[in-house]
């Protein structure tokens, strides 16, 4: 049985390679790896080069437009054409994070849609209290063909057929595992269609509650847990108990829907 996680950051320091190859052992396939800025795509490119599992996003964070190099718009297309099997992302709203430019976020969301949607490449979105500027510009901008993740879902449940109807996938996380977060998993459960489901990681983040890990990461510098790439085999475990699945027919529901939106298939 192989499991894909529709978005994590294997390129970030604290996921060291042996965490990765150990959840390969366990049962990892794909992986999309997101890159968030200029300066993690090369990260993100060789993961690429050294495991075809590691499928290549690159985009621009919400959180990292402030900081963005002027240019960026051409280095992205530039990386992109480089990787035909490249999604984009990780790109989004956030409107959550301390001293968020919201005009310039929406800027750098528009960039990266048209761009996907041009070099007809899948796109994942973040989005944090955010979905109303999210719907107002994926309602009046074309959208890519081959969909696009909505990752760790966090909306109201009324727009999900809206969501659908525009291309929209959606993934289960640690996220969703939170007690407060009931009314997400019950999305899961019955509103959310099961041909646009898929499990995430995040990781290093998202570190779900203790009895959820699989395998456990050295906290970060500033004390924080990180999320082992393995755990993604306990969220599969969640995400079928939610749904009144078996493990392995979960695992294959994903996995055709991975496919669907990241291969192409």
């Amino acid at each position: 049985m192989l499991v894909h996680d529709a978005h994590c950051h294997y390129q970030f320091a604290e996921v060291p390679y042996a965490a990765v190859e150990l959840a390969r052992r366990e049962g990892v396939g794909y992986a999309v790896v997101n890159g968030s800025a200029p300066v993690d795509w090369p990260d993100v490119a060789a993961l690429a080069a050294r495991d075809a599992r590691n499928l290549p996003a690159f985009g621009l964070h919400p959180w990292d437009v402030p900081t963005a190099p002027v240019g960026w718009e051409s280095q992205l297309r530039a990386i992109l054409l480089a990787h035909p099997q490249a999604s984009v992302g990780e790109m989004g709203l956030d409107r959550w994070v301390e001293g968020h430019d919201p005009v310039a976020q929406e800027a750098a969301f528009r960039v990266q849609l048209a761009l996907a949607v041009e070099l007809d490449r899948p796109l994942t979105i973040h989005c944090v209290r955010a979905i109303g500027p999210l719907m107002d510009t994926l309602r009046a901008a074309p959208v890519p063909r081959r969909g696009f993740l909505l990752h760790s879902w966090n909306g109201p449940v009324d727009l999900v057929p809206e969501l659908v109807g525009l291309g929209a996938y959606f993934s289960f996380s640690a996220h969703h595992l939170r007690p407060t977060k009931a009314d997400l998993r019950g999305q899961f459960a019955a509103a959310i269609p099961s041909d646009r489901i898929l499990v995430e990681t995040d990781a290093p983040a998202l570190c779900p509650a203790p009895a959820f890990r699989r395998h456990e990461l050295p906290p970060d510098a500033a004390g924080v847990e990180q999320n082992h790439p393995a755990n993604l085999l306990r969220n599969l475990e969640e995400f079928a108990r939610t749904r009144g699945l078996a493990v392995e027919q979960a695992a294959e529901l994903t996995g055709v829907n991975f496919a669907r939106l990241f291969l192409g298939q």
